[in-house]
């Protein structure tokens, strides 16, 4: 049968359609701009259809003869594939002649390979599924044993003695998963100016991550020299233990710290301790204030000469700044007191005023001062400087004590029956219906799905034990719930830092809520609760979460907290800074460098690296 000749689609031909639907021909030329111009000739829908028709019953896809066989594979749905073959006679007729007896009563099939996650190397999948074929060319719809898999298939034959000869393969294939995205979590993926991804732990933190990204940024390491009147082995107290505490910290953050002090008889020679350089200066301090702070200075000048410059100077007191090279360089001044607060009242001396003199001129010759906070309005008033130099800084930072000691917290875990991995979210107060106690077993179900390891535990005792146990064994979830009854003060203590979060799900105000919570901020540990519970004690997204006293609001919260344990250790964190006495020698250290990026530029990371 002859083919018809295929239609020639003439552009110049064809009538153009109209804004009103009906055909017009738009006309040949126009003039523009002094030049012709032909427009483009829209075709008729009905001629691109006729035109299609035409080239389709050609059927050009068998006529193609292809150099190779081959295979394709394609995803149809989360359990089922499109699989398309074609395999060429004159390579199955030479493969049955070198095969000789062997290829008799073969089978030609479609194999199938499950290799996510794995490099596949022809005998490492996870799983091999063969399909039976009966035509050297075709396609079929194949179903899979789960969806979510990445798959691989080639087209052959199995010998009798069970050898399988590929003629092609095919690409690797992911098959969509037959739910929703099985992250449960709120991360995110940050990608900056220079098009790097990065992923961030919680979506809704997008504001403040930003304002992190943007804070200045200090050189990996620094040169820092500080001068102190304290030498090693002295009474670590007050400003001595601030000195000594300071600089180790600042080591530890990768910075290269030299601390300058009066040498003693135990003071010789340079040393280091804790990682901080230690050199000794040649000065007597038991003479006048003005005399010693010169010979200090001229000390601390004679031994700078032998080493190379330092990018960060900070004197700590005015007696170690009385220097002709101070302010040449970023420089911090710290001052525990001031002339003016030493007096108590008394009039001035003619010494006093010389100090206070001294005190004012370092002032204004620095580019940073750090006082107490109690101070820091007075020694802007005294000093006769600018409000934004000065800034108040917690110098007296507080010793390791059960809150804030070394803990291990698998050990505390065991010791109340707890897995050592396992995530412990607990609540502390009576098992009472007004307390909302149930409805935390009534979550814990999906939760537990979400987060295998999850265990709730109850601190306390009241009418809902019973009930509390036998719903939780009804639910399936017996296992993660574990009622630890009255536990003692410093257990309790040990538990909440061990803990994930405190939770609080009242119906209604409790005794003693605001003590435990009190005991959570101590402890550095996220608080959730109701808006019929503590409420007011806690600032939402801030040091804690406020919910509903409905099972589905304490899923939410807690999945919140489960689903992003960054943020949850933030709010944990920024509790602990509502409350003075709570506070670390590291978390000093690390808010004077963010002090120093913001304060001196020249020290900071280029931009764009």
């Amino acid at each position: 049968m002859d083919t018809p000749p295929p239609a020639v689609l003439d552009m110049a031909a064809a009538p153009a359609p109209s804004r009103n639907g009906h055909h017009s021909r738009l006309p040949d030329t126009e003039k523009r701009n002094g030049t012709h111009h032909v427009p483009a000739r829209l075709p008729d829908q009905e001629l691109l259809r006729r035109v299609s028709w035409e080239i389709g019953e050609q059927k050009h896809g068998e006529q193609y003869a292809p150099a190779a066989c081959h295979i394709s594979l394609a995803t149809v749905a989360p359990h089922q594939g499109f699989v398309h073959w074609r395999l060429l006679p004159s390579w199955v007729d030479e493969t049955a002649r070198s095969r000789g007896p062997a290829w008799h009563q073969c089978r030609m099939i479609v194999r199938l390979y499950y290799v996510s996650y794995i490099e596949f190397d022809g005998f490492n999948a996870h799983h091999v599924m063969d399909v039976s074929i009966g035509h050297l060319s075709g396609h079929l719809i194949f179903n899979l044993p789960r969806p979510g898999t990445t798959q691989m298939a080639e087209v052959g034959f199995v010998l009798r003695n069970g050898e399988f000869i590929a003629a092609a393969r095919s690409a690797a294939v992911r098959f969509p998963p037959d739910s929703v995205c099985g992250k449960h979590s709120h991360a995110a993926l940050l990608v900056d100016e220079r098009g790097r991804v990065e992923e961030i732990g919680n979506l809704w933190e997008q504001d403040k991550v930003l304002e992190e990204r943007r804070k200045p940024r200090l050189r990996p390491v620094l040169r820092i020299a500080a001068f102190s009147l304290c030498p090693p082995g002295a009474a670590q107290d007050g400003a001595a233990r601030f000195v000594s505490e300071l600089a180790s910290g600042q080591q530890t953050h990768g910075h290269e710290v030299h601390l300058f002090a009066p040498a003693t008889s135990e003071f010789r020679t340079s040393q280091e301790i804790n990682g901080v350089v230690y050199h000794p200066l040649e000065v007597s301090l038991d003479r006048h204030p003005l005399d010693a702070a010169v010979d200090y200075a001229h000390a601390a000048e004679k031994r700078l000469r032998d080493l190379p410059p330092f990018d960060l100077l900070h004197l700590h007191e005015w007696m170690t700044g009385l220097a002709p090279w101070i302010g040449t360089r970023p420089t911090v001044l710290s001052l525990s007191s001031i002339e003016a607060i030493r007096r108590n009242g008394s009039p001035p001396t003619p010494l006093s005023l010389e100090i206070q003199q001294a005190e004012r001129q370092l002032a204004h010759a620095v580019d940073c001062i750090l006082t107490p906070d109690w101070l820091r309005e007075r020694a802007i008033t005294e000093l006769g400087i600018d409000s934004e130099c000065v800034h108040a800084f917690p110098m007296e930072a507080r010793l390791p004590n059960e809150w804030s000691e070394t803990l291990d917290y698998g050990q505390v875990k065991r010791e109340f029956g707890i897995g050592p991995l396992d995530r412990v979210i607990l609540y502390v107060g009576p098992l009472e219906h007004a307390a909302g106690v149930d409805l935390l077993v009534e979550a814990l179900p999906v939760l537990h799905r979400r987060a295998p390891n999850l265990r709730l535990a109850y601190v306390g005792t009241g009418n809902m034990h019973n009930a509390l146990l036998h719903r939780a064994h009804e639910l399936g979830v017996g296992h993660a719930v574990r009622l630890l009854g009255h536990v003692e003060g410093t257990g309790v203590k040990r538990l909440l830092r061990a803990a994930e979060a405190l939770v609080l799900p009242s119906r209604c105000r409790i005794p003693f809520d605001d003590a435990v919570v009190n005991m959570a901020r101590r402890a550095g540990r996220p608080v959730v609760t109701t808006h019929s519970g503590p409420g007011y004690l806690v600032k939402h997204e801030e040091n804690g979460l406020l919910t509903y006293d409905n099972p589905g609001s304490m899923l939410w919260a807690l999945d919140r907290v489960l689903g992003d344990p960054g943020h949850a250790e933030e709010m944990g964190r920024r509790g602990r800074y509502g409350d003075a006495v709570i506070l670390s020698w590291a978390e000093v250290a690390r808010h004077y460098l963010e002090l120093c990026a913001v304060r001196f530029p020249e020290l900071r990371v280029e931009e764009g690296k």
